[in-house]
Parts: structure tokens; sequence; C-alpha cells
């Protein structure tokens, strides 16, 4: 027996105590006058006795108790000393199963050659001995299993896409060197090409592996490597008609390579390009294909970018990628303000940014506020007022209708403004904020906005007003605004006041813009910022986007805009590369895919069909070889044997087993506890 705690042992010193007021407690006796001598004396002795053995056990008892709580605190352990058992092999084997590994050449697959070498070692191994696998693309361990289970699992091994994942297999590998009994042998075999994403997760490892013995084997050919790939690709965008797509392709072998690079979506393809790659290099292909004029309804495209196959791997051959292509919209937008001169500057900024916009047609129109009329309101799609007043106050029942029927009303603020008018316009729900008190203080716009995740703005355009540093607009006023319940505050200014506030209405969106647009009370939109600014208030943009994910990826699916109100109260399906069907998460206005299931599509099961493309990582297929002294010198580093790992182990006791008697000590210390008084009660009798 042995404590971890051993100070607390001299708290033992404490009896002590008991022992010398058991001494100092002797009873002292006063004579009286009694005729009967003879019973007196008789009953004294008897009583005299009863108290000595009292006392006597009382004091035992209490010793005991302050020797057991010493004993408590000091932690006691029990050693138990264990047979030694007869020593046994545990084999540990770190199979490459990612997609690199299914490389050919004239003499077979890297895959095959793989499986041939780990059936011959486990065969070579002894009958009792035990094994534990991990498929280290997947990180997958299969522990535990004889000779034949073994090599049931290395023949049934198949290919994953990814990358190999070494961590997974060192820790997995330093578990089970812990579990084991320390008279087994743990051995360790590595089989891989040790391709240089592979290679710099060994070199990478921080603290190695302890093992008995180490074995690795590099697959790799006799011969030049002939391997070419689509590393990466992106959308350049669409000109007259034609969507724009530049490619990446890279000659990750050392022969060279002459292929032809194509481009189909459905049953359109673009024309053929003639690809030419010496070893290791990498070049950027554009691609056209016809997509036609700009539709109406946004279209979804899958994209597949193939070389021709003459090399040892195809899967990388083939590259997936989803577009999503605006469909053409027209957009009336209507500037009311008291005078040409309070929307000079906003008008400049939205003929600039119908300029730019290459999906949608802005069509702008400027009148005075007080020749505002409902018939501007029917015409329009965006209505954005310069200030509150009268005029518009008496147009509230309007504005309203013009707003749930799906319409977006825009309003800034200057000192001019009516509070009447915007009481008015406050109890249809139109604003989304109630101006107040004018505040003459100078102030700067907050970096990034106080609701990132606010539907019914542009979010493109939100991180672009962080590029035009919009913090460092001065301010010179603003309105401390009472919130609407339903609305949102989106943006800040940095002394707390409200700088955006947004309410949805019906179909349609409310903004308060917590400033003039003009420079009285602020310069925004005499800044750069402006186009993104006017950009951000028109709600979300229409741009190209596209889809493409590698496989160790969350996959992210727009949501279908009729969803996006019912994602609470709906199911959504999948169908994944496998070709099964899976149900996807909502998360804002994403679907989340929890697995692809490997590279090619994933796409929704609901109309209409959203695609994403799945593709291996870049340079999962870099087939260099690598160096044969840098991987022993990587490999000796990594993982510890022979009397390195007597040496890291000799302070641990493998043929004992400690128990802790805590408890013991608790419960006979309570039964004590519980006993003193009994005894002492009993023996007063």
């Amino acid at each position: 027996m042995s404590f971890t705690e051993w100070i607390f042992l001299f708290g033992g010193l404490a009896v002590v105590g008991p022992v010398i007021a058991h001494l100092l407690a002797k009873p002292r006796y006063r004579r009286l006058p009694f005729t009967m001598l003879r019973f007196l004396r008789s009953g004294q002795v008897e009583s005299q006795s009863r108290r000595k053995l009292r006392d006597l056990l009382i004091l035992l008892l209490r010793c005991a108790i302050i020797v057991l709580i010493a004993m408590l605190f000091a932690r006691p352990l029990l050693h138990i000393r264990l047979k030694p058992s007869r020593s046994r092999s545990v084999y540990c084997l770190g199979l490459d199963n990612s997609m690199s590994m299914a490389y050919s050449d004239r003499s077979g697959s890297y895959f095959d050659k793989l499986k041939d070498s780990a059936v011959n070692y486990i065969r070579s191994a002894d009958s009792d001995s035990l094994f534990n696998i991990c498929a280290l693309a997947s990180g997958d361990w299969m522990q535990g299993l004889g000779k034949e289970q073994a090599l049931a699992e290395v023949k049934g091994l198949k290919i994953e896409p990814g990358n190999a994942n070494v961590g997974d297999f060192l820790s997995g590998l330093s578990r089970i060197s812990r579990a084991e009994h320390y008279y087994d042998e743990v051995s360790v075999l590595v089989l891989s090409d040790f391709t240089p994403n592979t290679f710099r997760q060994f070199v990478n490892v921080a603290e190695p592996a302890v093992a008995d013995r180490i074995d690795y084997e590099s697959i790799v050919s006799s011969q030049p490597v002939s391997n070419a790939a689509i590393a990466d690709a992106h959308v350049v965008g669409v000109v007259e008609g034609k969507l724009a797509i530049n490619a990446a392709v890279v000659n990750y072998g050392q022969v060279e390579q002459n292929r032809r690079l194509t481009a189909r979506a459905g049953a359109r393809q673009s024309d053929p390009i003639d690809i030419n790659l010496s070893k290791n290099q990498r070049k950027i292909y554009q691609l056209k294909i016809d997509v036609g004029a700009a539709e109406r309804e946004p279209s979804y495209l899958p994209v597949e970018l193939s070389l021709s196959s003459t090399d040892g791997l195809s899967a990388d051959d083939t590259f997936y990628l989803a577009v999503s292509i605006p469909g053409h919209e027209d957009i009336n937008i209507l500037l009311a303000g008291e005078s040409e001169n309070r929307l000079f500057l906003l008008k400049t900024a939205m003929d600039t940014l119908s300029r730019t916009s290459s999906y949608d047609t802005l069509r702008i129109k400027q009148v005075l506020m007080g020749d505002l009329a409902p018939s501007d309101l029917d015409w329009a799609d965006v209505v954005i007022s310069s200030t509150i007043t009268d005029h518009l106050g008496n147009l509230a029942s309007e504005i309203e209708s013009f707003v749930k029927a799906g319409g977006r009303f825009v309003c800034f603020v200057t000192e001019a403004l009516v509070p009447d008018a915007a009481k008015q316009l406050w109890q249809r729900d139109i604003l989304a904020a109630l101006p107040g008190r004018c505040i003459q203080e100078r102030t700067y716009i907050q970096p990034k906005p106080y609701n990132s995740r606010a539907s019914g703005v542009d979010h493109i355009a939100e991180r672009s007003l962080s590029n035009y540093r919009i913090d460092r607009i001065l301010i010179k006023g603003c309105f401390e605004c009472e919130q609407h319940p339903d609305a949102q505050l989106i943006w800040q200014f940095r002394d707390g006041f409200g700088f955006v506030y947004l309410k949805h209405l019906g179909s349609g969106t409310s903004i308060l813009v917590n400033t003039s647009v003009d420079d009285s009370l602020g310069s925004l939109t005499k800044s750069s910022a402006s186009v993104a600014f006017c950009r951000y208030l028109l709600g979300e943009s229409h741009q190209i986007d596209e889809y493409c994910f590698t496989c160790d990826e969350r996959i992210l699916l727009p949501m279908p805009d009729g969803d996006r109100a019912v994602t609470g109260q709906k199911q959504f399906w999948v169908e994944t590369c496998d070709g099964r069907n899976r149900r996807a998460s909502a998360t804002d206005s994403f679907l989340l895919v929890p697995d692809p299931a490997g590279i090619g599509w994933v796409k929704t099961l609901g109309k209409p069909t959203i695609y994403a493309g799945v593709n291996l990582p870049q340079g999962e297929t870099d087939m260099t070889k690598p160096v044969v002294s840098e991987l022993a010198g990587v490999m000796d580093r990594v993982f510890k044997t022979g009397a390195e790992r007597i040496v890291s182990e000799a302070e641990v006791f493998h043929d004992s087993k400690r128990r802790p008697l805590w408890k013991m000590f608790a419960w006979t210390l309570i039964l004590l506890l519980l006993a003193e008084p009994a005894v002492a009660n009993r023996l007063k009798r």
C-alpha cells in the first residue's frame, strides 16, 4: 500500500490530544460519613471498573477516527501484483486508400499492390496475433481483429476520395499502445504512395508515436508517372450569350501531356481546346459555352469539364462546377425629393449602378415630393424618399398598399422632417423606426453591420462597404429613433444610435436610413461607398453564382426562393454523389448536405433543381515520388522503436495494478463516528 498525499499522515499525531485529555480527566472522590462501609466500598469498586472500560473504549475510538481521517486525506492506494501474461504480437496497419492510390501503370494499380503487400504481411504473422487496421482516407479503425478477419478487411478495402489523414492514424496508434500490456509487442506497418500531401503531414508531426517495430513501403511506379488533372475552375461571366469559364489544368507527372479539354452543360458543349503541358506545368485555359439570351427566370447549369483520358488516373480528369445564371429583371426606381439638388448625389450613384448591372435593367425616374402621385407608385418597384413631409403623410394609405404588394420603400431623414407625417406612416406600420429628437453630434458608422444575416439587403454589397471603409465617413447628426416592434436594427453608429432599420410588411420591405440623402447630416452619398450603399438598399443583387466544393468541405446549397419562408415546417431532400437520397438540414438561406458520399453531383430533389459540384481536394493526385532518404529520415523521427520505447515507459507500473482505498476508509470512518456516541451512552448506564 502507498499514499498519494503522504504529507497528511502527519495529521495522525493529533491522537496525542485525546490521550492527554483522558489522563487529565480522572475523577476525584469526596469523603462522606456513612455507617455501611462494606457496601459502599464494593459499589465504588464496581463503578470504577465500568468507568475505566468505557473511557478506554472511547479513547480508542477517538484515536482511530483521527488516524483514519489523516489516512483518508493521504489518499491510500493498494498495489495488486499482476501475473505476467504470455507475450503476444499486436499489429497496427495504416493503409492509404486515398484517390491517388487508384493510379495504374503497366504493372497494375497502386491500390492492388497495397493490398498484396498487406495480405503478405498479415499471413507472415503468428496465428494468435491481434490486428488493428486504419484506412487513412476515412480515418476509420478496425480493431481487435484475428488473422482471418484482418485478411477479409484488407481484401474488402475500397478507394475513398480525399486526402490521407495521418493525424487520425497516429492518435489511434497512441491509444492502442497505451491500452496493450507491457509484454505485448506492437508493430506498425504504413503502406502509401507518400504523395506530397501525405508526406507533408508526416513532416508536420510534433509528437512521435511509440512502437516496438516500424515497417513502411512506398508504393510507386518504376516507370515515369503519367497524370494530368483539372485542379480548379471558376466562372468569368456571360459575354454575348456565352458562359466563360477559366480552368486550371496541371501536369502532376513526368510525362508530357497532349490532351483535349471540353466543357459540357446538358446538351450544350464548348469547342475542344488542345492541352500541351510539360512535366509539373500548370496553365489556365478558357472555355465558352453558348447559354443563349438572358431569361426572365434564373437557371442552374451543371457544367462538367473533362480531359480526354490517356493517363494513369481518370478520377481527376473531370471537374464538376454548378453555375447559377440570374434571370433578367427590370427594376423601376422612383426618387422623390423636396428639390432636384437634394437628390443629385443619390441619382448620380444610381446612374452609375445602372451602368454596371449586368443582369438587371434599372429605370430611374425623379419627381418632386409635392408632385408625387399614386400613379407614380403604380409604376415603381422601389421608392426612395429624401425626407418625410406632409405630402408623404397624406399618401400613407397608398404607400402602405405599395409596400404590402411587394414594393420597397426607402426613407432618408433630414432636419426638415415633419413629425405628424412620420406618425401617420408609423401608425400604418410602414416606418421601420420613428424619428424623434435630432442630435447634432458628430459620429461615425460601425465598420460592420449589427445584423449580418438580415434578409432584404445585398450581402455582397455589404462586404464591399467594409472595403470602402464606411467607418471613416463622418456623420454630422442623426435622430434618436424608436424601433418598430416588428423591425430589425441592421446597422449602427458608433455612439449606439441606429443607422439602418429594416421592416417587412406584407410582401414588401421598408427601410429607414437615419441620415440625410445629401450632405446636410452627413457625407455618405458624397463618398466612394455611395454606389455600394445604393446596391445594399436595393436588396439582393442578381449575379452569377457558382457552387463548387471539395469532398472534405461542408456542402451548402441555396434555399429555393419559394421555400425560405417555411424552413421550419418542411423537409428537404437531396441526391448525393452515390445516387442515394438524403435529408438536408436548413440553415439560414442554405441547405446543409451532411455527406456528399464521393465526388460528382449533389442536387435538390425539388423544383427548381439546384446543383453543386463535388471534387477532389487540390493536390490530392499530385503523383510526385518521395525522395527515399528524406522519407526514411521522417519515418525515423515520427516513430520511436526498440530501446526508445522501453525508456519512455520505464516509469509506468506495468506489472501491478493500483486500486484506490478511499471508499473503504470513508465507510469505516462513518461507522466509527456512529459507534463512538453509542458506546459512550451505553456504558454510562
